[in-house]
């Protein structure tokens, strides 16, 4: 795919305002806005990215043919009255092959717009994919009419970025009309029949790029609505201190991440620690100080704390150690932790400190097989039919086989923990070797029969995915997915899967999560296992992300 960028204009706004810089060489967090959109660029897999100038901007000129590129760049000097004239004159450049056309001062998140590029690469029936925001911040916004829309906030088109198909627009407005609720983000992404429309406006006198995409509508061109949270211009100078605080939120803030212990990572500790050093990478991107710690090291450091603020309260230096200790310069922690002295330090820090924690200790306590077992009965989770034995206790009657015999008071570390059980005798023997290896209660839930679906999350975000185990040659912890076989593709509802995923997670209260369930021959759906915080190992990038963007939203609430 080809990438273009219109720098054209005169940025007087900025000049007039006491900007020294041209607009496209005007740093936002330390990068001339021309230089952040060629990097983002060729990280998106730019075959050649085209750039038109204005002929007076010669410190414009002279810097980017200065830059040094592993993608061709061509550079147009040319001055035209409006953006729609640019379009034209980078058009010769851009046929043959679909290209994303930007103008120089449009501010988005990168992984946003990654993922906008990704889809329209991917949907081959459509003539053009438009990025609109919900966010206005324009002092002439145009507004974006689509289909099948009546939601009032912008959510429910949002919520459709997952899907391969994205509401078609059916008009561009100078003033919001009913059912408008997006404005357009200045990102358009096409291919040669826009370029075809794009002669007709030329040929009638037509300016402004507004007009060009009314035509495109006019004309019946198939465009796609792409939703992304927020697109910012840099127009005036206090946009680019609106820029840097859109791009750097967490500037000055520093966040510890806990590690998962080996021992409880069977067959995934290289996979954890990836998940773990991409958040990471996403949250600095953001602006914040990251560490990193195991669940050894963090409790020690706490614990250490901890025991110097007791001798202080006993010495009478200190009123509250607990508040004390736990009143770390750490502004929120995020933590993949299982072990029980990393999840108490945690929690204190979070109830005495005040610190936001993802996923929060408590949560994770409550994904115990046991605990998850009781909430999800209660709360009405699509779950299956399942009875707790205390330790020491027997099969009950009235159970059918096969069933699965599940470790209760914990999550599974070894495959011992979580049993496919066929005959009475066999459960006998089983729950007899749970009791003697210390467990204090197993779960006995119903076997289903149907597709199995592995699915990962992050609740408070669009983000979900799904994937059949057995279509792809994914291995779980113990490879206990051959037991229901390969899928057959049952039909079955996305929609209502994640909603049911994501009142799973803010029933327990871990946004980050996996899980398994069973799609039935009627497309019936019911969860049979629901984890904090997996590896995300086929959808890392995107799942890294959305994990960062929850802490912070976690962060901001608090």
């Amino acid at each position: 795919m080809r990438f273009a960028v219109i720098a054209a204009g005169e940025g007087s706004r900025l000049s007039q305002e006491g900007v020294e810089q041209p607009k496209p060489l005007v740093p936002v967090c330390g990068e001339p806005m021309i230089e952040r959109l060629l990097r983002i660029f060729v990280d998106c897999g730019a075959t050649e990215i085209v750039v038109i100038v204005n002929e007076w901007s010669t410190a414009v000129r002279e810097h980017i043919e200065a830059l040094s590129l592993p993608v061709p760049l061509r550079l147009v000097v040319k001055t035209t009255p409006s953006s729609m004239h640019s379009l034209h004159a980078l058009s010769p450049y851009l046929r043959g092959e679909r290209f994303c056309l930007t103008t120089v001062d449009t501010i988005f998140r990168e992984e946003e717009f990654k993922k906008y590029i990704r889809h329209f690469a991917s949907a081959k029936d459509i003539d053009g994919c438009m990025a609109v925001t919900p966010f206005v911040d324009d002092e002439k916004p145009l507004w974006v009419g689509v289909e099948e829309y009546a939601d009032t906030d912008g959510v429910s088109l949002l919520d459709k970025q997952g899907s391969h198909s994205l509401p078609r627009i059916t008009g561009f407005h100078d003033s919001q009309e009913p059912g408008d609720h997006l404005i357009s983000g200045g990102i358009y992404c096409l291919g040669d029949r826009a370029l075809d429309v794009l002669d007709h406006c030329m040929e009638q006198g037509m300016s402004r790029m507004r007009n060009f995409q009314r035509q495109l509508v006019a004309e019946g061109l198939r465009l796609e609505a792409y939703p992304i949270d927020k697109i910012l211009d840099v127009d005036h100078r206090d946009d680019i201190a609106k820029a840097e605080a859109f791009l750097h939120p967490l500037a000055g803030r520093k966040l510890v991440g806990v590690c998962r212990g080996n021992e409880y990572s069977p067959n995934c500790v290289d996979n954890d620690a990836a998940i773990m050093n991409a958040v990471k990478d996403n949250l600095e991107a953001l602006g914040a100080e990251v560490e990193m710690l195991g669940e050894k090291d963090f409790y020690t450091k706490a614990e250490t704390v901890e025991a110097a603020m007791q001798r202080a309260a006993d010495n009478g230096m200190v009123e509250n150690p607990d508040e004390e200790a736990a009143n770390t310069d750490v502004d929120a922690f995020f933590s993949m932790a299982r072990s029980k002295r990393a999840l108490e330090a945690l929690d204190r820090v979070e109830r005495h400190g005040g610190k936001a924690v993802v996923n929060s200790s408590r949560g994770v306590g409550r994904c115990i097989r046991r605990t998850m077992t009781e909430m999800f009965i209660e709360g009405g989770v699509a779950y299956p039919e399942s009875r707790i034995i205390e330790k020491g206790g027997a099969m009950p009657d009235g159970v059918g086989y096969p069933c699965w015999l599940k470790r209760g008071d914990g999550c599974a570390q070894q495959k011992e923990d979580t049993c496919y059980v066929q005959s009475p005798e066999e459960a006998d023997q089983l729950l007899l070797d749970f009791w003697r290896r210390g467990v204090e209660s197993v779960v006995i839930n119903e076997h289903l029969r149907g597709d199995l679906i592995k699915f990962y999350g992050v609740e408070g975000t669009d983000f979900f995915y799904w994937f059949y185990p057995s279509k792809c040659g994914h291995r779980s912890k113990f490879g206990l997915e051959v037991i229901n076989g390969d899928a057959r593709g049952i039909k079955f509802d996305t929609n209502l899967l994640k909603q049911e995923a994501d009142k799973a997670a803010r029933m327990l209260g871990v946004p980050v999560y996996g899980g398994d369930c069973v799609v039935a021959d009627d497309g019936t759906l019911k969860i049979i296992d629901f984890n904090d915080w997996p590896s995300f190992a086929p959808c890392r990038e995107e799942a890294a992300f959305n994990i960062a963007m929850a802490i912070l939203k976690n962060m901001q609430k608090g």
